[in-house]
């Protein structure tokens, strides 16, 4: 009985129908969308391990800090082993699909678990100085063998005069998470640091592993109480705390998001409830007849409720159905680097349908009650 009245609400203006529907699914699509990589903006980015802080350069994320903060890391209380990596490559942002070459200390998959690497290839990389392990991502996508050469423009002049640095392909690692850090190149800190003109005695970000994730915190706030009023003070905390504030340097990026989709979601609200209500203005007469006949003010009602969920919720799947089409080619484009970052979490879907059953429910309400208290009379008269 419902699905009669339902199906000749909807198809009596099959374009406005239509329309509705599209612009619905397209606010759906958007919402899926930056929700699949919210992780990315938010830091929110899940697998990083809660007893790893990261120690970097508090007034330039991507300047350098001297060695010596590594040895005094070392001293703190709770902190249990201890590594440090070295950006090599000149221009970060044009390097990402070239391979970031980043050099680190001997112990640096014992500390950061994140990063894999055989024994094999570690000890090829110990007994060679300009080895290096390349990312498995990105030796399939450039075709790096073992043996091939590996030449970089870096911002330290090497022993040369030049900024031309050389490494040979030893080996490959891998990663637990996040495919998009298998597009490095890892080297050797000694070599580099021993061969380099200038910026000797420096590194880039300090990890240290502490006993336990509830120390993370005090141990961080300890190494930058220290170094507060020095010319090299530190920003020190979690893994991802420190992606959070790196990704505030941009600005308030979750805030951004949330006003992008609260000003389409309002402003669905707006064109669905519009639509609704000028149905029901239309069919008055239809609905005058129907109550004549016997159909109860409760059943109109329901009907004209119905009809709007079918509306928004059409809307709702194809625009998720849409995301999750749209996704895998993302990932494509981004040559597998947004493989593990980038996906539409179940909190996420359940969210969109909470607020598809909230808009649904705010912009049919008032029509479905302009029916139910709708007087024959009254509708005859006027029709």
């Amino acid at each position: 009985m419902y699905w009669v009245l339902i199906r000749a609400g909807l198809f009596r203006k099959k374009i406005r129908t239509f329309l509705t529907i599209a612009s619905i699914s397209i606010a759906f699509l958007l919402f899926g969308l930056l929700h699949s990589m919210s992780s990315i903006f938010t830091g929110t980015l899940q697998g990083m391990s809660a007893d790893i802080i990261m120690v970097m350069p508090k007034y330039n994320m991507m300047g350098t800090q001297p060695y010596t903060t590594v040895e005094y890391v070392k001293s703190v209380e709770g902190v249990e082993k201890v590594t440090h990596m070295t950006m090599l490559s000149s221009d970060m942002i044009g390097s990402m699909f070239d391979g970031i070459v980043f050099a680190v200390d001997e112990n640096f998959y014992d500390v950061y678990e994140r990063f894999q690497a055989t024994e094999e290839y570690q000890q090829a990389m110990r007994l060679r100085p300009d080895g290096a392990l390349v990312g498995r991502l990105l030796a399939d996508q450039k075709g790096f063998k073992i043996g091939d050469k590996v030449r970089i423009k870096a911002n330290s002049r090497n022993e040369d005069g030049t900024f031309n640095w050389e490494f040979e392909v030893v080996g490959f690692y891998t990663v637990a998470q996040y495919t998009g850090d298998e597009m490095g190149i890892i080297a050797n800190y000694k070599y580099i640091d021993d061969s380099r003109l200038s910026m000797k005695g420096t590194t880039s970000y300090i990890m240290a592993k502490v006993l336990s994730p509830e120390l993370a915190d005090s141990v961080s706030n300890k190494i930058d109480k220290n170094f507060e009023n020095s010319d090299r003070a530190t920003r020190s905390g979690p893994e991802n705390q420190i992606a959070m504030e790196m990704v505030g340097e941009f600005g308030d990026i979750e805030l951004i998001m949330n006003l992008i989709l609260s000003a389409v979601f309002f402003t669905i609200l707006l064109v669905t409830g519009n639509t609704m209500s000028q149905a029901v203005r239309e069919r008055t007469a239809d609905l005058a007849v129907l109550k004549s006949i016997g159909y109860g003010d409760l059943q109109l009602f329901i009907s004209v409720m119905l009809e709007a969920f079918i509306i928004i919720f059409s809307g709702l799947i194809l625009g998720l159905g849409l995301t999750l089409l749209m996704i895998p080619a993302i990932v494509a484009a981004s040559q597998g680097m947004a493989e593990d970052v980038l996906y539409l979490s179940s909190s996420s879907i359940l969210l969109a349908f909470s607020i598809g059953v909230f808009v649904s429910f705010v912009s049919a309400f008032m029509p479905a009650w302009q029916a139910l208290r709708l007087k024959v009379v009254d509708a005859l008269a006027k029709g």
